[in-house]
């Protein structure tokens, strides 16, 4: 089953289109990497796909219903987790209260569960009182990673989580995705450059070119430098 469907989307900012009839599927406990240079359009679809970032053609289907003319809040509540890059956690507030204002997205759980986020990010739970700007940028990164988990989202969209962030945090943010695609049906959508997370977690990967999806890589393909060098590097 097709947890995400991306048909033929157009959108942009101001008068430029970015995405130019952009087309990808996801399907049920996939994940799935989305590549190319600066500037192809990679963060332009996943604001799309969420909504901040409304569609000029095309559609967005999630789990088989058309959300495209959705708001970004109600995407969110139907099931759809979104980290963006440079993580945008409240830096004042606790671990706690970055949590909880993950929770404030719907009312797909009537009661947070902490503990299943504190099962992939232990940490967080001995820092459960300190404030979010006081954490390094790696837990930064894995505290909005758990605040977006908190509503248990069927399809989280991770906008660059390596970026910024030390090598073996980058390992931790791997070993958390397949352990998540273990033990859960979540569905995930990557942005990425880093190499070593390309390749310990995707399934398979489009490669976005000028707005456009330009070709699919299998698990060889990514794992394959030369192959991901040519997407990536500039």
């Amino acid at each position: 089953m097709n947890i995400l469907e991306v048909d033929n989307l157009i959108a942009g900012y101001q008068t430029a289109n970015v995405l130019r009839g952009v087309s990808i599927t996801l399907t049920k406990g996939e994940i799935v990497s989305v590549i190319g240079r600066n500037g192809v359009g990679k963060t332009t679809l996943v604001r799309a796909i969420i909504g901040l970032l409304r569609a000029r053609s095309g559609r967005v289907l999630f789990a088989g219903n058309d959300v495209t003319g959705d708001s970004a809040d109600v995407r969110a509540k139907k099931g759809i987790g979104y980290v963006p890059q440079g993580r945008e956690i409240f830096a004042d507030l606790t671990v706690q209260e970055n949590l909880r204002m993950g929770g404030f997205i719907g009312t797909r759980r009537s009661r947070l569960n902490f503990e299943s986020v504190f099962e992939y990010f232990p940490f967080l739970k001995d820092r459960i009182h300190q404030r979010g700007g006081t954490l390094s940028g790696g837990q930064q990164e894995m505290l909005a990673i758990a605040r977006a988990l908190i509503n248990q989202p069927e399809l989280l969209l991770l906008d660059e989580p390596s970026d910024g962030v030390q090598p073996s945090i980058v390992e931790e943010i791997g070993q958390f995705l397949l352990h998540l695609k273990e033990s859960s049906d979540v569905s995930v959508l990557l942005v990425e450059q880093n190499f070593d997370l390309l390749q310990t977690v995707s399934d398979r990967a489009y490669a976005m070119e000028k707005g456009a999806v330009a070709g699919q890589l299998t698990v060889s393909d990514i794992n394959n430098d030369d192959v991901l060098a040519a997407h990536i590097a500039v």
